[in-house]
């Protein structure tokens, strides 16, 4: 199985422990098969190019998890329920209560679990330990979320926090209309690439994309946010990164600056090289979007007296 390159990042700031502390409790969920009537199942991996379970990168470390899903599409348990609750009625002559229909649901997707194509996938995190953002390479939120949630049951006490940035919609709208109107800093440290997306809701969602050099649409992009139009997403480039921020602050097409090595250099080594300048990249680009779109950390709560 393939592990991905790095193109896409849900962020949190997160204690973890050191490199070898994290190895020792990654050990706590090995990798087992799927059970027959288990619905998904999640497992600490080692890295297939580097062989290591936690991989040292300059500044920090990577580990990958692997998912197995089973693919059982909605409609073939609707169809199957529709079938047995009919049968069901037809014999007893009385509608089924929706507490018996559910039960049948049930059945029959653990049925069909036993039989179903799983689909297995590698998922690679990366941790910057002086930061302590930890990267998942995704844009999914429920498999980010999932990382995080084996992370807190191997070691235990793990503070994790979504990087939150309040109204990021209209705090980058603006930003980009003040960049349009001549402002040289609205995206200190960042400058604007190519690909625009902005929406606005009337009768219903309308969406405008713009993938040019943005000097050259400079009026069209203008004029839709004079008219009610906010920024979804959009390229910027900083420290060497070209990525797409979205409005709830994730990444996308994330392009880093390759590194070239010798014939000698076998993939193990490459491989830890490249990841490590990659996450040293990516941490200095989201450290400036915090700054640029003024971040805060969410305060613990006081103990209850």
């Amino acid at each position: 199985m393939k592990l991905p390159k790095f193109r896409s990042a849900i962020v949190y700031r997160a204690g973890l422990p050191g490199l070898k502390a994290v190895e020792g409790h990654l050990l706590e969920l090995p990798y087992s098969e799927i059970g027959e009537t288990e619905f998904s199942r999640s497992s600490f991996v080692a890295n297939p190019i580097t062989g290591e379970l936690v991989t040292p990168v300059s500044g920090g470390f990577a580990i990958v998890i692997r998912h197995d899903q089973k693919h059982i599409p909605n409609q073939v348990v609707v169809k199957e329920t529709q079938e047995r609750v009919e049968r069901v009625e037809n014999i007893t002559g009385q509608k089924m209560k929706k507490s018996d229909r559910r039960q049948i649901a049930n059945e029959v997707k653990v049925e069909l679990c036993k039989k179903a194509f799983v689909k297995s996938s590698l998922i690679l995190a990366l941790y910057k330990s002086d930061d302590k953002l930890l990267v998942v390479n995704t844009t999914n939120k429920n498999i980010a979320s999932m990382v995080c949630g084996l992370l807190i049951k191997v070691i235990g006490s793990v503070k994790t926090e979504t990087i939150h940035i309040s109204d990021i919609k209209n705090g980058l709208t603006t930003r980009l209309k003040n960049h349009l109107n001549g402002t040289d800093n609205a995206f200190d440290g960042f400058t604007v690439g190519d690909y625009i997306q902005l929406s606005r809701l009337a009768e219903q969602k309308e969406i405008i994309r713009y993938s040019a050099e943005h000097n050259s649409v400079t009026a069209e992009v203008a004029e839709s946010l004079n008219s009610g139009f906010i920024v979804d997403n959009m390229e910027l480039v900083g420290a060497g990164v070209n990525f797409l921020l979205t409005d709830n602050f994730t990444f996308r097409r994330i392009t880093t600056q390759d590194h070239y090595f010798s014939e000698d250099d076998d993939k193990a080594f490459q491989w830890r090289h490249q990841t490590g300048a990659d996450l040293f990249q990516f941490s200095k680009v989201v450290n400036g979007l915090c700054d640029l779109l003024a971040y805060k950390e969410q305060q613990d709560k006081p103990s209850a007296a």
